[in-house]
């Protein structure tokens, strides 16, 4: 049977490894397809005028669209291998089950504090959404 290796922190500040049954499946990133648009570019959001400055030509701006156009690049994710291990659900024993939520929460409220850290450098480099 394939595990995975889980890492988090427990609320005493423990840090907790679990070893949990999994499986392949489609890599999320980058939908199975290996490759993915080069970072310093996939997360820039172009206004109309900035993308037409950007890429002048047809041909720019239809490799910016294709996937595995000049843009991208090798998946950091799967690393072109189109898929990557997850917890099985279905094979988690309760004990597993309850670690794992444990994990999820831990996950969850990482991933809600990194957010609100984004939104604080935004908002201290003077930019709010408009």
């Amino acid at each position: 049977m394939s595990t995975i290796t889980l890492t988090y922190l427990n609320d005493d500040g423990d840090e907790i490894e679990l070893d949990l049954p999994s499986h392949m499946d489609v890599c999320g990133d980058c939908q199975g397809h290996g490759t993915v648009m080069n970072e310093s570019m996939r997360n820039h959001a172009y206004s109309s005028e900035e993308f037409y400055e950007a890429f002048p030509e047809d041909e720019d701006r239809e490799q910016y669209f294709k996937r595995g156009g000049i843009y991208d690049v090798q998946c950091p994710t799967c690393h072109g291998k189109n898929v990557v291990p997850v917890v099985d659900e279905e094979k988690l024993s309760e004990e597993q089950k309850a670690e794992y939520e444990a994990y999820l929460k831990y996950s969850y409220e990482m991933a809600r504090c990194d957010a609100e850290d984004r939104a604080t450098r935004r908002a201290e480099d003077g930019y709010y959404g408009d």
